[in-house]
């Protein structure tokens, strides 16, 4: 199921609105449409003057989008600064909890991390700073009101997003801090730790106060285990390349083999996907997921090379284990053909990689080299 719908592109950068937003606009409309007069008094800013009906909903809707897109300008601040230093950025999503931005890489110089970083929150104030203004100039209630709510949100998001925490900015200033002093990985699994400190805190407080902040504390708290796992596991493969733990005796099929044959030779060999071969040309991959469309009154007739993908992505020996790994979450692959020389010299698997990085892993802590 497609979750995001891409926008468009700003700075040559794909921006994607991800389905969990529609809820949230709608919260947010609401949650404001039918509170404004609290909220005008509880922020101490001038009361909009209207009943609760149309125009506040109106008025709701239109803080809930500004409320995007001032987390968009917060991240398209990041994506511009790291394109500036060399680092491209995928695409930006914006979703139930704010932003984010899909950078190739993440910078390992502390420095430019930081510079990274922090852009996002100082562009969060100085929008907070031009809407308190423009706020507090107008004469008018209702824009009164929108930009001084406008302003408040802004200062909130950056505040919010120097927590020390991941996926906050504010966990990879303390992770670029760090690593000033130790291992860029150990520094990762510091800044990790706090933010999971930091997210159990804010659990304990939304089982008293807002259950949002408990949906918030678990994002948080995940997000921090999976940033230090992913470090780690590039730091243990960034050891290995493709050649060490590739299988060299790779089962290979033609693409006339027929669907009813390619799923025989997966039970016999208890494998689920085959390089497909063409005079001694890897022309494919196919996998068992792939025979999921065929009607079962096909699959006699039916050949490999109607069902196998030919965009297929393969690996060179010599090639960074950790690398093939990243592409490998990212294009949500589980097999790599190694390739030399246009000839196929073995396959490696995302079970390779996983076996390869607990066994170092284990010798790492034997070896008393924890990261």
């Amino acid at each position: 199921m497609k979750t995001s719908i891409k926008i468009g592109k700003l700075y040559g950068i794909p921006v994607k609105l991800h389905i969990t937003l529609i809820l949230i606009v709608a919260l947010i409309t609401w949650s404001i449409g039918s509170n404004m007069l609290l909220i005008a008094e509880s922020l101490r800013i001038p009361d909009p003057g209207v009943e609760t009906g149309m125009i506040s909903y109106t008025i709701g809707l239109v803080l809930a989008i500004g409320l995007f897109v001032s987390v968009l300008i917060h991240e398209m601040a990041h994506s511009i600064v790291s394109i500036k230093n060399g680092i491209n950025v995928e695409e930006i999503s914006l979703w139930l909890f704010g932003g984010i931005s899909s950078m190739e890489e993440i910078p390992k110089d502390p420095n430019l991390e930081i510079k990274i970083s922090v852009v996002g929150p100082l562009s969060s104030l100085a929008l907070g700073a031009g809407a308190f203004v423009l706020g507090m100039l107008f004469t008018d209630p209702i824009l009164s009101f929108v930009f001084l709510y406008l302003s408040f949100i802004n200062f909130l998001l950056a505040g919010f997003n120097l927590i020390p925490a991941f996926p906050m900015d504010g966990g990879r200033i303390l992770r670029a801090l760090l690593a000033k002093k130790m291992p860029y990985a150990k520094a990762t699994v510091r800044a990790a730790d706090v933010g999971k400190v930091f997210a159990v805190i804010f659990g304990i407080i939304g089982l008293f106060f807002n259950i949002f902040l408990i949906l918030i504390a678990f994002f948080i708290y995940m997000a921090a285990s999976q940033e230090s796992q992913s470090v780690m596991v590039r730091e243990v493969l960034g050891k290995v390349i493709a050649k060490n733990i590739m299988t060299k005796e790779v089962k290979t099929i033609s693409p006339d083999t027929t669907v009813a044959e390619f799923l025989k030779k997966v039970t016999t060999h208890q494998h689920t996907g085959f390089p497909v071969v063409r005079n001694d040309k890897v022309v494919g991959l196919v996998t068992l997921g792939d025979t999921k469309n065929i009607d079962e009154s096909r699959i006699r007739t039916a050949t490999v090379s109607d069902i196998m993908a030919t965009d297929i992505v393969c690996a060179h020996p010599d090639e960074d284990v950790s690398e093939i790994w990243n592409i490998m979450l990212k294009k949500q692959f589980g097999r790599f053909p190694v390739i030399k020389d246009g000839e196929l010299v073995g396959i490696i698997t995302r079970s390779d990689i996983l076996h390869s990085f607990n066994i170092l892993s284990e010798l790492e802590r034997f070896r008393g080299n924890e990261i």
